[in-house]
């Protein structure tokens, strides 16, 4: 340990170490800042990307936007454009849909388009059918045992030459609704209370409904096992016109 000592206490030796200690400082520093350089230079990179020209309506799918020249290219700092932003080498579905208005000089994000889907309206309504509700009193949909799923048969009462006439208006209806219930509530047998029933019908038969609806009494009535097909058939020789 003495003969170190007395080797650091040389002048040379000091100096020596002076310069190493230095070069290991500037080549440290040099380092950090070529680091740092690097890391502004990438923060100010401009990028390329897309921007709407003018203002673009809802709904305008991406084909439209772009073959009408609703975009144009501009370049922003990388650091400050969106993730999703759409850029040159962004490859995105002609058919997808702006999901709101985009301003002029708004940035393209890949979020703001969409598929367009058919809206939910809670209904199962059968293919080629209409929906039609109409309001009834208890009696008039067999107490209450009326449900989502019941097939009715539906008669009409109105003033005759003689009196009330009932006839039967439809001789099979799917009821798909009662209330906003749509379907049978687990572990019970009836439906929550409500006046309103909504049948799925073909065109031609909605229009018989509604017509009866505001000319005449409804009332509903179910058939054994659910099938009122087997007591009527599946044909009504009543009339739409009122009074008839």
């Amino acid at each position: 340990m003495s003969f170190i000592r007395s080797k650091l206490k040389q002048p040379r030796i000091q100096a020596a170490l002076v310069l190493v200690l230095s070069l290991f400082v500037g080549i440290g520093t040099y380092a950090y800042f070529i680091g740092y350089q690097a890391r502004l230079e990438s923060d100010s990179e401009l990028t390329p990307v897309y921007v709407a020209s003018s203002e673009i309506a809802p709904g305008t799918s991406y084909g439209e936007i772009t073959s009408n020249n609703l975009i144009e290219l501009r370049e922003f700092p990388k650091k400050s454009i969106p993730l999703s932003a759409i850029t040159p080498s962004t490859t995105l579905d002609s058919n997808l849909k702006t999901r709101g208005v985009l301003s002029d000089g708004q940035i393209l994000v890949a979020d703001y388009f969409a598929m367009e889907t058919v809206p939910d309206v809670g209904l199962r309504i059968p293919k080629g059918m209409l929906a039609v509700t109409v309001s009834v009193d208890d009696v008039s949909r067999v107490g209450n045992f009326v449900s989502p799923g019941s097939r009715v048969v539906i008669f009409t009462t109105s003033a005759g030459g003689s009196g009330s006439v009932t006839r039967v208006l439809l001789p099979e209806a799917l009821v798909i609704g009662i209330g906003a219930q749509t379907s049978q509530v687990s572990g019970s047998s009836l439906p929550a209370p409500s006046p309103l029933v909504t049948v799925a019908l073909p065109p031609t038969d909605a229009q018989k409904l509604i017509l009866a609806s505001k000319t005449s009494e409804i009332t509903l009535a179910l058939a054994y096992e659910n099938d009122p097909s087997a007591l009527l058939g599946s044909s009504s020789s009543s009339r739409i016109e009122s009074g008839s």
